[in-house]
């Protein structure tokens, strides 16, 4: 993301972007929090979309954190390399 500056104490932030658009993020103080706000978004697009309220279009949504060494935002990853989804896939079984 365009962001660089870390404005959290947790290093932790949730994006969502429409391809053309400024990025919104969320400071979040766990990945539990992250993916709450990220299915309550992709629910509401989606009631959006399939009620013409909004066309279809292009986006994306997940969870960053913000690393030291780089000083930039990157991908999160759990303590055994897994993303955002493969960690969440897991716990919940998928």
């Amino acid at each position: 993301m365009a962001d660089t500056e870390k404005n959290n104490n947790t290093g932790q932030r949730v994006y969502f972007h429409i391809l053309g658009t400024e990025p919104w993020t969320k400071e979040v103080s766990s990945p539990e929090e992250a993916k709450s706000i990220i299915d309550a978004i992709a629910n509401f697009v989606n009631f959006q979309v399939d009620n013409h309220v909004f066309p279809d279009h292009c986006s994306s949504a997940g969870l960053e954190m913000w690393d030291e060494d780089s000083e930039e935002w990157v991908e999160w990853e759990d303590e055994e390399g897994l993303n955002f989804e493969e960690h969440f896939a897991e716990i919940e079984g998928e």
